[in-house]
């Protein structure tokens, strides 16, 4: 059982990385400062958007 629940973080960690490696190369982080989305403080925007696509 706990062999099933390492896979799955190691799923969540590559699929993590792969956002990550999306949201650089399409400088998603640049198209959310052009369309004035940012926050005063907190988490910033982009770990938000990022977070939503793991969902």
């Amino acid at each position: 059982m706990n062999k099933s629940i390492t896979q799955a973080n190691q799923n969540d960690k590559q699929i993590s990385k792969s956002i990550k490696k999306f949201f650089k190369r399409f400088h998603i982080s640049s198209a959310l400062k052009a369309s004035n989305a940012y926050k005063k403080n907190g988490i910033p925007v982009i770990e938000i958007f990022q977070y939503l696509f793991l969902l």
